[in-house]
């Protein structure tokens, strides 16, 4: 829907932005063809004037012209001997007309041009021109006129597209961001909501079956609920700043992975025994990197998610937290499904999902760890075999 709204919308703008430019044109071009007849017309007329002037008989006149005369007194008009009887005709009736310009009707489709002077001996004259090759160069100047017009809308389109598409670019930016925290959050919030409802679950079911006088482990499951909604707000408030600014670097503070992992072993060990695994943690600390506490709890309790989510039931998930050579490893090692290391690479793909039998999807997850891994300048490494686990271990600089 919104990809039709921003397809809609850039052919509006193509569309809007051509037509400007065309009409623009098209007056432009209309201006231009106005004012060069208008121009040519003049040229016509001043070398017409310069022919009377100049003229001493009606034997040679220029190219595609004619004269007549009329002498003082005298009766008959004498006119060039090569000119048509319709144009005598013309001529003979102009000479007895005031001085002036005149267009009249030459016979077969033409169009003559007549203008009328009275020299100072009294003598009348009369040059008509044929104004068939001037409306040639007027439609000639139209054809052209119009060609550049045609090159220029064209030209103007492909602009018009161009600039539409950048003008329409932010937005689809925009849209698609949107979509993908959209899809972030809803991920990010679901597993610490199901560990809250399942948490709250067997509070419930404790609290009906127990004595009142029993009610320490009660108060030890209330008070993982209260971390387990701290953590909530933490991963919405660090959902909502990355949103706000994702290019922004992330906090450089110094953090022990060992205790966040214990952390989030114990936040996820009642979902685990919900779906029937054992989680535990190998965790020598302190193991310390540098980097965003919410964001590194965010990324292992994603990996935590996906181990228990694709492990059997009666299986196990393992967090080990190790130092190596100068780097801190956090290994999420499960005994499910497995995965076909060839597709590693692909596996980092928002809502990816294994083959070759394995079954194993990985939803937001992977791609989530993937970008806090980068964040930290560290890497995300993933081994396994198709029904025989997978492991996949954050690879961290060591603080």
């Amino acid at each position: 829907m919104d990809e039709a709204r921003l397809d809609r919308a850039r052919r509006t703008s193509v569309a809007q932005t051509a037509g400007v430019i065309g009409v623009v044109l098209l007056l432009v071009g209309a201006l231009m063809f106005v004012l060069t007849s208008r121009q040519e017309s003049r040229a016509l007329d001043a070398g017409l004037t310069e022919v009377l002037a100049a003229a001493e008989d009606v034997d040679d006149p220029p190219p595609g012209q004619f004269l007549a005369r009329q002498r003082p007194g005298a009766a008959a008009v004498e006119v060039t001997r090569s000119a048509s009887p319709e144009l005598v005709r013309i001529l003979d009736g102009a000479v007895g007309r005031p001085p002036g310009r005149y267009e009249t009707d030459a016979g077969d489709d033409r169009r003559v041009r007549v203008l009328v002077t009275r020299r100072t001996d009294g003598s009348r004259w009369a040059v008509a021109a044929d104004l068939a090759p001037l409306r040639r160069r007027q439609g000639q100047l139209a054809v052209a006129l119009l060609v550049a017009e045609l090159a220029g809308l064209a030209g103007a389109l492909v602009a018009a597209a161009l600039l539409a598409r950048r003008a329409v670019a932010p937005l689809a930016t925009a849209l698609t961001l949107q979509r993908r925290f959209v899809a972030d959050a809803s991920h990010e919030l679901r597993t610490p909501l199901t560990v809250l409802h399942t948490r709250a679950q067997m509070l419930a079911r404790r609290a009906r079956s127990q004595p009142a006088d029993r009610l320490t482990d009660q108060l030890d499951q209330l008070d993982q609920l209260v971390a387990d909604t701290r953590a909530l707000g933490e991963v919405v408030e660090d959902l909502l700043v990355s949103a706000a600014a994702e290019h922004q670097p992330l906090p450089d503070t110094e953090v022990d992975l060992a205790e966040v992992a214990r952390e989030v072993v114990a936040s996820m060990s009642a979902y685990a025994r919900e779906h029937r695994v054992e989680l535990r943690v190998e965790a020598a600390g302190p193991v310390r990197v540098r980097g965003a506490r919410t964001a590194l709890r965010r990324a292992l309790t994603a990996l935590v998610d996906n181990a228990v989510g694709h492990a059997t039931e009666g299986g196990h998930v393992t967090v080990t937290v190790t130092r190596r050579d100068g780097r801190v490893a956090a290994a999420v090692a499960d005994d499910g499904v497995g995965l076909d290391p060839a597709e590693a690479d692909r596996l980092f793909e928002r809502f990816a999902h294994g083959t070759a039998g394995a079954g194993r999807r990985f939803g937001l997850g992977l791609a989530l760890v993937q970008h806090v891994a980068r964040a930290h300048r560290g890497t995300v490494e993933v081994a396994g075999a198709p029904g025989r686990g997978a492991t996949v271990t954050l690879v961290l600089p060591a603080a």
